[in-house]
């Protein structure tokens, strides 16, 4: 197998699969100058929010003491006005709503609730929530066939028909497929006796007024958070949307006291207010995209995932000389082996701009012929 030359400079982690997106703490300080293996935004937060917290800290740091309890009437504090700005932003019934620790906290509260019932999890999906279900059936795509929106659509629509819940993200990752939210809709009516839980986490990479939050259905689930969308993911705050009253309240009877900060909130709150920022930087993603579908395309073909958000999946056969090759040049991806969700390559976020793509580029473009194919 082909691998990078040694160096005595370079540090690279013994197993880059497991490693998460954003994870840098086994590679050599410094060493890395380009990460582009998370999916955060990496263009905020937005000046509102940062702003936000200054005026919190310098004009109101009392706020801090208490712990933040809520009140019955506006105005809210705390989660519930989180909540508020939320539902304000996809036009959903507040009441709908539970706050917690992002997204992962609900995954991780379903997966006790859930223990009991038959869960179908449609891979690949995130590392994480296959690990926190490793119970449950994962249904992937065929051996000989690589995954597209069609047939994670198709897979969707078989477990709803065997399963009592079905988990996915939408759109997916790693990959970048993203079905149609009326398709999804269409699947949960037509099974009503399953639920299915979407996770949106990059719904609004993909473009405006997407969410399946408030949709007419009794059978649906919709997980959010303000973390990568708005590029704090440090912040810890989210949000689960459902009118199925039994899931809720299965929920809401884990959820600790509290579940949100005082400073996640007031972060959360302001990012969710300023729509404006967020039109005009998603643009900016998505033509960052473009342009690394097109890079990427030019050395790998066929083998780069089509897609509307803010990052691309490879199929690679090995993709570790690759990852190591990239390190090498100071650039950081995100690798996946198969072992844990199904996919094998390399998952990489857009580069910020011209000249992160041209470091990008230029370390394709020393890359030898038929590195990770085989």
């Amino acid at each position: 197998m082909p691998t990078t030359p040694a160096s005595a400079s370079l540090v690279l982690p013994e197993n880059p699969a497991a490693i998460q997106g954003g994870d840098l703490t086994a590679y050599r300080s410094g060493q890395i100058t380009v990460d582009l293996s998370t999916c955060t935004n990496r263009l905020g937060p937005p000046p509102h929010a940062i702003a936000a917290v200054r005026r919190l800290l310098s004009e109101r740091p009392g706020d801090l003491v208490p712990p933040p309890y809520e009140r019955a009437q506006p105005p809210y504090v705390a989660e519930k006005r989180y909540l508020q700005a939320f539902a304000d932003r996809l036009g959903t019934d507040v009441g709908d709503m539970l706050p917690a620790r992002g997204v992962t906290e609900f995954l991780t509260i379903l997966s006790r609730v859930l223990r009991e019932e038959h869960v179908a999890v449609i891979a690949p999906d995130y590392t994480e929530t296959m690990r926190l279900f490793p119970w449950a059936t994962f249904v992937s795509p065929p051996d000989t066939a690589r995954d597209t929106v069609e047939l994670r659509l198709e897979r969707v629509r078989m477990a709803l028909r065997t399963d009592d819940v079905v988990i996915l993200s939408n759109p997916s990752n790693p990959l970048g497929h993203f079905i149609p939210s009326g398709d999804l809709l269409q699947a949960a009516r037509e099974n009503p006796g399953a639920v299915l839980v979407v996770d949106e986490e990059y719904i609004e990479f993909q473009g405006e007024d997407l969410s399946l939050a408030g949709a007419d259905a009794d059978n649906l689930v919709v997980l959010q958070s303000t973390g990568k969308t708005y590029g704090m993911t440090g912040s810890r705050a989210g949000m689960l949307w459902t009118r199925n009253q039994h899931v809720r309240d299965l929920v809401a009877a884990q959820l600790i006291q509290w579940p949100l900060s005082l400073l996640d909130i007031t972060l959360g709150v302001a990012a969710l207010e300023d729509t404006a920022w967020l039109t005009t930087v998603r643009a900016v993603i998505q033509d960052d995209a473009r342009r690394l579908q097109q890079v990427l395309a030019d050395r790998f073909d066929e083998l780069v995932v089509p897609a509307g958000i803010h990052y691309r999946f490879v199929h690679l056969a090995d993709p570790r000389p690759v990852v190591e090759h990239l390190a090498a040049h100071g650039i950081a991806v995100r690798m996946f082996d198969g072992a844990v969700n199904g996919a094998c390559g390399i998952r990489i976020m857009a580069p910020n701009g011209p000249a992160e793509l041209a470091v990008f580029s230029a370390a394709l473009d020393t890359l030898p012929a038929g590195w990770g194919r085989a």
